[in-house]
C-alpha cells in the first residue's frame, strides 16, 4: 500500500474529491478540487499561514483517499454525496441535511416540523424542506407578527396595529395567501409590509428597533429571492449544460425540473441534443435533494453570467 507521502507525490492534475482519514481510518474531511495535485498539496505548504482548523486537520491526517472525476461540477456533486454519507467532523456546509425542516401553514398558525407528517390537516399546506433551518423560527415569528395571526401577544399586536393600521381588518384567508406566497417564492406583500413597519419605527425615532427589524427583513428578502431562483430553475422541463474537457471533448449535462437525469461525453463540436427521457413532472424534494439542486443551479447561473 502507498504511504501518505507517496499518495501526495502521485496526485493527478485533474478534478476530483479527496477524503482525509485519521489514525483509525475514519473520514474527518471531504474536499473537492479543480486540480487535485495543487489543492491537496497546498495543505502541506506554508502551514503557519493556515487557519487553526486547517492546521488541526493536517495534524490529524494519517491517510488520504482521492477519486478523479471529469469536471469541477462532478467534483462538487460527488463531494456533496460523500458529506451526506459520512458526515465528516470538519465539514460544515452540506453536513446537516438531517436538520433541514418543513413549515406547515395552517389557517391561522405556522408550525416548523423536523419531518414531513404522514397526514396533513385539512386546509393546511406543507412546504419545504428548507435548508435554512436556523432561520425558520425567525421567519415564522416575523410572519406571525406582521400578519397579526392569533398567536401574536397583546403588546406586539398593539405595536404592529399602529405600524400597519389596515392589518387588523384583513381576512385570515387573504393573510394565509400572502404567507404561502412568501414561502413559495410567489406573489406576496410581506416584504413591502416589513418596509412599512421599518419606516413607521423610524418615524417614531425608534431607531434601534428599526435597525433590528431591517436586519430581519434583509434575511427574509434573501430567503425569498432564493426561493424564486429555485422556482425558476425547477420549472424548466429540459435544459442542456456543457463543460469542455479538452480541446476535443466536452461533457454534456441533461437537467429536467432541476434534477440531473443524464450525462454524456461528446466531441467538442458535436451537436447537443437530449438523449434521456425528461421527467414527467417536478419531483417532490427530500432533504438530501436540496444541496445537489442548489449546486446545479448556482454552478449553471455562474457560468451563464461569465459566458
Amino acid at each position: 500500500m502507498k504511504t501518505l507521502q507517496e499518495k501526495l507525490r502521485d496526485l493527478p492534475d485533474k478534478p476530483g474529491i479527496y477524503l482525509m482519514k485519521d489514525l483509525h481510518g475514519d473520514i474527518f474531511y471531504v474536499g473537492k478540487a479543480k486540480n487535485l495535485k495543487n489543492r491537496v498539496r497546498s495543505y502541506f505548504h506554508h502551514n503557519g499561514q493556515h487557519s487553526k482548523k486547517v492546521q488541526r486537520m493536517v495534524f490529524n491526517i494519517h491517510d488520504l483517499e482521492y477519486h478523479t472525476v471529469d469536471t469541477e461540477l462532478d467534483a462538487l456533486l460527488l463531494e456533496c454525496r460523500l458529506i451526506q454519507k459520512y458526515h465528516p467532523y470538519y465539514n460544515r456546509v452540506m453536513n446537516a441535511q438531517q436538520n433541514y425542516a418543513y413549515v406547515l401553514v395552517q389557517e391561522a398558525h405556522l408550525q416548523i416540523l423536523a419531518e414531513a407528517p404522514g397526514n396533513i390537516p385539512a386546509n393546511s399546506q406543507l412546504l419545504g424542506p428548507f435548508r435554512q433551518y436556523k432561520q425558520l423560527p425567525h421567519l415564522v415569528q416575523l410572519l406571525t407578527d406582521t400578519y397579526l395571526l392569533p398567536d401574536v401577544n397583546y403588546v406586539t399586536r398593539l405595536a404592529v396595529s399602529r405600524q400597519l393600521p389596515e392589518m387588523p381588518e384583513r381576512l385570515l384567508t387573504e393573510k394565509k395567501a400572502q404567507i404561502l406566497g412568501f414561502w413559495q417564492g410567489g406573489k406576496t406583500d410581506f416584504l413591502t409590509l416589513l418596509d412599512q413597519r421599518i419606516a413607521s419605527l423610524a418615524a417614531q425615532l425608534n431607531f434601534e428597533s428599526a435597525q433590528q427589524l431591517q436586519e430581519l427583513a434583509t434575511s427574509a428578502r434573501y430567503f425569498y429571492e432564493q426561493q424564486q431562483r429555485m422556482n425558476t430553475f425547477q420549472a424548466i422541463t429540459q435544459q442542456l449544460f456543457a463543460l469542455p474537457l479538452t480541446t476535443r471533448r466536452k461533457k454534456l449535462y441533461q437537467i429536467s425540473y432541476g434534477q440531473l437525469v443524464a450525462t454524456e461525453i461528446l466531441p467538442l463540436k458535436a451537436a447537443e441534443s437530449f438523449t434521456a427521457t425528461p421527467l414527467s413532472a417536478p419531483p417532490s424534494l427530500t432533504k438530501t435533494d436540496i444541496d445537489p439542486l442548489l449546486i446545479l443551479m448556482s454552478y449553471i447561473e455562474h457560468h451563464k453570467k461569465h459566458d
